[in-house]
């Protein structure tokens, strides 16, 4: 009989008590994922479901996946992204019993390879980020696409591909829209992103924040969150928006606008959050001032153009771990963080683990919904029920409880106008 290790590709199956201690850690505290949500899930609902768990893998993401394996679920891992695998939590995984592939800095052929030895494990359902596995078996699997019983998609981007999919008639199963959730978006997206990119960028060059003109590429919700970070630690920021009513908001919550090119001639630091490709591409490095770093807190690790940076260069070199230079002109350098991947867990430890119980919950409580079989095909929202209990139950965590809003304190239209229908005529 082959063990989850024969079946796994991982790095470093020495390292897993490195890993054991930190999904301990992240367990001790996501006490939502680990209460509430433990035991919602645990109705025979997963039991003996393949669930695929394609998300950057790391201590909270091992979390989720054993979550989903408490309930019964048959799960396999592998990471979104080839720059985000924390070795150490891979071979705590596979000394779980859970098949995983996937290995830190691998190469984009090795990580599709792993995707499609994820999807050759026939899943049910995927738990997506980026739809990164969702894509993939819809292009190089389609029969094993056909027969998915749903996905739950983390990411704003994943969203918006899954819709695509949909729009094109190419979702024949129901898919939940994780990512929208309130209590992942309004979260995971602002506070942790927010949080864990100023950390990231700060650890891996060893700066001060204050006074560093800071340019963010897009305001959506991860924008919003790194700009309130950069503003009250001190940073100057310029925000480049091609949405209007984005970039008024950022206008109006006291930051700079401006276009890309105006922006990145002055900046000491620029960060991508678009999500999108090619955020800084070609066209602006003629522009970027001299010793500016950039980081990616996107989607893509193609936000930053790192190909087109690479061939524009006179040299490259690494001048400290995780932080290349890059020689543009003879005195012109510019910094890239991380290989320009995602530089909060590329180059950090990714969003603070109180912030990922909520997203996780979500997660975990949107792929329990689809495993009951209720939902027609196509992108649905996750039920805003669902994302009430979690809120409640990460408030009493914390202690807090509610009040209720009593009868007389509701505004009602009684008294006022006369609603009732009784002895009235039908013109």
């Amino acid at each position: 009989m082959r063990t989850a290790a024969n079946r796994s590709r991982i790095a470093a199956p020495e390292l897993a008590a490195d890993g054991h201690r930190a999904i301990d850690w992240a367990r001790r505290h996501s006490p939502v994922l680990d209460g509430f949500v433990r035991k919602r899930i645990d109705d025979g609902s997963l039991r003996g479901r393949r669930v695929a768990v394609v998300v950057h893998l790391e201590a909270k993401t091992a979390f989720l996946a054993t979550i989903l394996a408490h309930a019964g679920a048959k799960v396999v891992v592998a990471g979104s992204n080839p720059w985000t695998t924390r070795d150490d939590v891979a071979a705590a995984l596979v000394d779980l019993g859970i098949e995983v592939h996937s290995s830190r800095r691998s190469t984009n052929e090795v990580w599709e390879a792993d995707l499609m030895a994820v999807a050759d494990t026939e899943p049910d359902l995927i738990v997506d980020d980026g739809a990164e596995l969702t894509l993939r078996m819809s292009r190089d699997r389609d029969g094993l696409y056909t027969r998915l019983q749903g996905v739950s998609e983390e990411t704003t981007t994943g969203v918006a591909r899954l819709r695509q999919l949909e729009s094109a008639g190419r979702l024949p199963m129901p898919a939940i829209a994780a990512n929208d959730a309130a209590c992942k978006h309004l979260f995971d997206n602002r506070y942790g992103t927010g949080q864990s990119t100023i950390q990231a960028i700060l650890q891996l060059t060893n700066l001060r924040l204050p006074g560093k003109r800071v340019v963010i590429v897009g305001y959506g919700w991860v924008g919003r969150g790194i700009a309130g970070y950069v503003h009250n630690l001190g940073g100057l920021v310029t925000v480049v928006e091609i949405d209007p009513i984005k970039a008024l908001e950022a206008h109006t919550d006291g930051h700079r606008v401006a276009n890309l090119v105006e922006a990145v001639a002055g900046a000491e630091v620029v960060i991508t959050a678009t999500g999108g490709m090619r955020a800084i591409g070609a066209g602006e490095l003629p522009s970027i001032a001299a010793g500016a770093v950039l980081a990616n807190a996107g989607h893509h690790d193609l936000e930053i153009d790192v190909p087109a940076l690479a061939t524009a260069a006179l040299s490259a070199d690494e001048v400290r771990p995780g932080v290349t230079r890059y020689l543009l002109d003879e005195d012109r350098p510019v910094y890239v963080l991380s290989g320009g991947a995602l530089v909060n867990i590329a180059g950090g430890l990714g969003h603070p683990i109180e912030i990922m119980d909520l997203s996780f919950s979500v997660q975990a409580l949107g792929c329990h919904l689809l495993a009951r079989g209720e939902l027609a095909p196509g992108v649905h929202p996750f039920p805003r029920e669902l994302d009430n209990e979690i809120a409640i139950a990460k408030l009493e965590s914390s202690g807090i409880a509610l009040d209720r809003q009593e009868t007389g304190q509701r505004d009602t239209l009684e008294g006022i106008i006369d609603l009732s229908t009784q002895g009235r005529e039908d013109d």
